[in-house]
């Protein structure tokens, strides 16, 4: 199915196109907060890359246009919701599509601006496909993590910058003592959280090791965090 991120300061105001657009047979998510999210920060947010179109509404102002347009990969889809046709090309805007258009008009529209559909290994980025203990995913904002890796990333997430050490997180997480065995589970681990972050395109060290102390969060992996439950906690 293809999937249509619509950018809207009401949702109200585009129920018409979006019961157009599902006739289509087209999954749209309609959408103010990540909105809000484009236009603070310059951060690519890599969930966008799970749509193929992203059509811009006109309850957006020329400004915000070009900061949203500023933050979206190049090989979208972008249309701009409009009431009439433009007097000119739009920079950074493939077409544009009006609400008074017909199912079919919107139909004919969308296949002549498609470009690529969204790869599988973007979408599995996204919902998670790591198999083994405690298989089961949350994610947060983009980055996928187990159960056992969510919660010892809110511990040191927590911690704020200080070391905890490799038997208090144990403790924390198994509630059994930090056994050979257990210390063993920590390690590999934590080689799994810098490995998500890395997925997740943040370069250099994010778990850092104290040795004969314990692990801390880095000042990167802190604000990239941070931005991640901010991000989960508009969109929810």
């Amino acid at each position: 199915m293809i999937s249509i991120l619509l950018l809207t300061k009401n949702i109200l105001v585009e129920k018409e196109l979006q019961k157009k657009l599902q006739r289509l047979n087209y999954e749209v998510f309609c959408c103010s907060n990540m909105l809000y999210l484009m236009t603070q920060q310059t951060r690519k947010l890599p969930l966008i890359n799970y749509f193929d179109y992203v059509i811009l509404s006109e309850t957006i102002s020329e400004n915000e246009m070009q900061q949203i347009l500023a933050v979206l990969p190049e090989s979208k889809t972008i249309l701009r919701k409009l009431e009439k046709e433009p007097e000119k090309q739009i920079e950074g805007i493939d077409g544009w599509i009006s609400e008074t258009a017909t199912v079919e008009e919107l139909r004919e529209t969308l296949c002549r601006w498609e470009k690529r559909p969204v790869s599988q290994e973007a979408i599995l980025s996204l919902v998670g496909n790591r198999i083994g203990e405690e298989s089961a995913i949350q994610t947060t904002g983009t980055l996928s993590l187990s159960k056992l890796e969510r919660r010892a990333l809110e511990k040191l997430y927590q911690a704020n910058g200080k070391v905890i050490s490799r038997e208090a997180l144990c403790d924390y997480l198994w509630k059994d003592g930090a056994t050979k065995s257990r210390l063993a589970q920590l390690s590999i681990l934590i080689k799994k959280l810098r490995i998500a972050f890395q997925k997740d395109g943040i370069a250099g060290e994010t778990v850092q090791t104290s040795w004969g102390e314990g692990y801390l969060l880095t000042n990167t992996a802190l604000e990239y965090y941070e931005q991640e439950r901010e991000q989960e906690r508009l969109l929810s």
